[in-house]
């Protein structure tokens, strides 16, 4: 079973501009597999707004499902299922090195496990890493081919304040419509448009990763998209 994708993203393919060649793991996200959840920490916002709701993936019925079946076979059998993401990523380092490009690697594209990333990352010590968590203390994690970006919800708002006090990053999704400039700060805290590229290890710290409402998150009613217009509202009134 092939497990990583490459080339299938719009924001990995742009990163192919600047000369990365990314391979992203997609499994089936939250509970959605029906044998485990792999997004514990997730909110009620970040369930129903989640990207497997996006591009391709709200279109083609086929794509969850194959996702359903990974994240299965993950579970049904661990072992084989290492052996196989080794050789996709092993198979991503020699076509990135015959297209001359470098090779980078989000192995939680849809879900959110610390340990199957930290144990890649571990077995291809020369190979970039990343991803974004919800989970708490995210800069404990983090390795020197291992990037983290910590994801804002509804509920976890001191956690953002906690890991941007850690030097970690942290990706928002904003009411913001496609073409439409985000907010220049939250908090205090500089804003950085995330949708130029999915190359979050190349970003500045100490920053937010602004990102656009996508899919069902564009019906955000839980609070999960920060709305842009009172941010702005925000920043008016304290300038």
């Amino acid at each position: 079973m092939r497990l990583l994708s490459v080339g299938c993203d719009a924001k990995t393919v742009k990163g192919e501009k600047k000369g990365y060649l990314t391979g992203i793991l997609y499994l089936a996200p939250a509970s959605s597999s029906g044998v485990a959840n792999v997004c514990a920490s997730a909110s009620a916002g970040c369930i129903a707004g989640c990207l497997n709701t996006a591009g391709r993936a709200s279109i083609f019925p086929a794509i969850h499902k194959a996702r359903v079946r990974k994240t299965r076979a993950l579970f049904a059998d661990r072992d084989t299922f290492m052996r196989d993401l080794e050789r996709d990523i092993n198979a991503l380092v020699r076509a990135a090195k015959r297209k001359g490009m470098t090779p980078c690697v989000r192995v939680n594209g849809t879900s959110d496990l610390p340990w199957l990333a930290l144990e890649m990352a571990h077995r291809f010590p020369r190979v970039q890493f990343y991803d974004y968590t919800k989970h708490a203390r995210p800069w404990d994690r983090v390795r020197s081919n291992y990037h983290l970006t910590f994801s804002h919800s509804e509920i976890n708002e001191s956690l953002c304040v906690d890991a941007l006090r850690h030097g970690i990053n942290v990706a928002m999704v904003f009411s913001t419509r496609k073409g439409q400039p985000l907010p220049k700060r939250w908090n205090g805290y500089r804003v950085i448009d995330g949708d130029l590229s999915d190359l979050r290890f190349t970003d500045p710290r100490g920053v937010i990763v602004g990102l656009r409402a996508k899919g069902r998150a564009k019906r955000d009613y839980l609070g999960f998209c920060v709305k842009a217009d009172l941010v702005q509202i925000q920043i008016g009134k304290a300038a």
